[in-house]
């Protein structure tokens, strides 16, 4: 049983870089990854649950199938997988390939996010923005982005510019950008012109980009 469990656990992995590499236009890939799918379904049928998720995330992303999806992020859900939990959820509140209920997906991103995903705690923020405390809102984006979801720093740092927070919202504005993220340049610029030069070499050390943040301080000048 030890040695089927880990064999499925390889296949699930090598079907998650074969995706990954097949959205990135390699053509190769995609064909490994098709030679793969009997055994990636054979993984999920034996109840792997990272067999199930793959499975899941390659028919809604790579194959077009989001009801096909939401079956294997179902069983997923049911063995207790945070993965398929959260997965199911944004299938539930974007109604793909199901009926859309929000309060269901809400209750099973609480119930991954409690589990320690962090994308489920994103997800669950973005389903809150306007309706929780935004500070409740802020905590779940925080945490989402200790967690590696980089793409949660500019929604809080929009967010915290919105609280007054302005020194942490362009903290959050750095990391951003550092992360790939040109969209939020310009409300980074916006907050830093509020600014002095310290607060914005502080929020440049907080987010471990002090060159960002000295080039900011020269093209803030411009316009004081």
């Amino acid at each position: 049983m030890t040695e089927m469990t880990d064999h499925l656990s390889d296949v699930a992995a090598t079907a998650l870089s074969l995706l990954q590499s097949a959205h990135n236009g390699d053509a190769a890939a995609a064909d490994q990854l098709g030679d793969l799918m009997p055994s990636l379904t054979a993984a999920a049928e034996s109840g792997d649950t990272r067999a199930q998720n793959v499975l899941g995330g390659i028919l809604l992303e790579h194959i077009g199938d989001p009801s096909g999806a939401a079956f294997w992020f179902g069983k997923a859900a049911v063995a207790g997988s945070p993965a398929g939990k959260r997965s199911l959820g944004h299938l539930l509140a974007d109604g793909l390939g199901v009926t859309q209920d929000l309060a269901e997906a809400e209750r099973l991103f609480q119930e991954a996010a409690d589990d320690g995903d962090a994308h489920a705690r994103f997800n669950l923020a973005r389903l809150g923005w306007g309706k929780r405390d935004p500070q409740a809102v802020a905590e779940l984006l925080r945490s989402a982005a200790v967690g590696g979801v980089e793409e949660a720093y500019g929604p809080l740092g929009d967010l915290l510019t919105a609280m007054g927070e302005s020194v942490e919202a362009l903290t959050c504005y750095f990391a951003s950008i550092h992360a790939g993220d040109a969209d939020v340049l310009h409300d980074a610029i916006t907050l830093a012109r509020s600014l002095t030069d310290e607060d914005i070499r502080h929020a440049g050390e907080l987010a471990g980009c002090p060159g960002e943040a000295e080039a900011m301080v020269k093209t803030v000048r411009k316009y004081r």
